[in-house]
């Protein structure tokens, strides 16, 4: 089994946390854009259904639609967002064929979970993000290693994998809400829910670099707009899905690979 990365192996966005490994992917948008509003000072408008551009604070104005909108966005680029996470267990070398004695994750809607080996010891979790903007090309990349348990995680004594490891939050944007390892990059330990990237935020470092190219004020914040997955692998037998590089089997010594079109945007006025 294995782990995670964020927006340029940052995006909490996908950001990833706490409790039970059966949540809703990531939070929800309609979350992220709650945490966004507080920090940038944006106010929040209905996207979709019978009253778009409405004035919200949740969902309930919007009818049929969603509270998920910014008044103040700007979206500064489109680019390539890739999440690499691997699962290497002591040992493991350039040799290494297989990992013995990790089991699989368990897509069960009605009792997910990850993998035996996906630990925070064990994980490794990439962003890649590419852009480009004026006719030049930018990426940037991160890797973590030994990810902490989430804040907003209540430990279960009982459980040696329900807080480990993941990403809260950054820099005021919301981040994810499961561990960062390849069973939920892959969405085998997720009871049926899915990955959710859009409004994820990026890390110091990684926002930091890009503002130096895209520009933005002291309260603004750079986050993930439109996602668009981009197939990457899709012979379903040897990748495991038909559209991103699947390795989050137990004893698969090789990563999980998926890779995003993605709206570089800016929130905040």
């Amino acid at each position: 089994m294995k782990p995670r990365h964020a927006i340029v192996a940052w995006l909490p966005l996908l950001a990833l946390c706490a409790g039970s490994p059966a949540r809703a992917s990531s939070p929800p948008p309609e979350a992220r854009t709650s945490t966004l509003a507080g920090t940038t000072g944006s106010p929040r408008v209905c996207e979709g259904g019978s009253t778009p551009g409405a004035a919200c604070s949740d969902s309930t104005p919007c009818a049929t639609g969603t509270c998920t909108g910014f008044v103040n966005v700007r979206v500064a680029a489109r680019g390539l967002l890739t999440i690499i996470a691997d699962t290497k267990t002591p040992g493991q070398g350039w040799t290494s064929t297989s990992l013995p004695g990790c089991t699989n994750p368990n897509p069960d809607p009605n009792a997910p979970s990850r993998g035996s080996c996906e630990s925070s010891n064990n994980a490794l979790f990439t962003l890649l993000l590419e852009f480009t903007l004026n006719g030049k090309k930018y990426t940037y990349a991160s890797t973590f290693a030994h990810l902490p348990a989430g804040a907003l995680c209540t430990d279960d004594p009982n459980n040696n994998f329900d807080c480990l490891p993941t990403i809260d939050s950054w820099n005021g944007e919301a981040g994810w809400n499961e561990p960062a390892v390849e069973s939920t990059i892959s969405e085998k330990s997720l009871g049926g829910n899915h990955l959710v990237l859009r409004w994820g935020g990026l890390p110091s470092a990684a926002e930091s670099a890009v503002a130096a190219v895209i520009g933005k004020t002291a309260s603004q914040r750079i986050v993930v707009g439109r996602i668009d997955e981009v197939p990457i692998c899709t012979d379903p037998t040897p990748c495991g899905s038909s559209v991103f590089s699947d390795h989050s089997a137990g004893a698969d010594p090789l990563a999980t690979v998926r890779r995003f079109k993605v709206d570089i945007a800016v929130v905040g006025p």
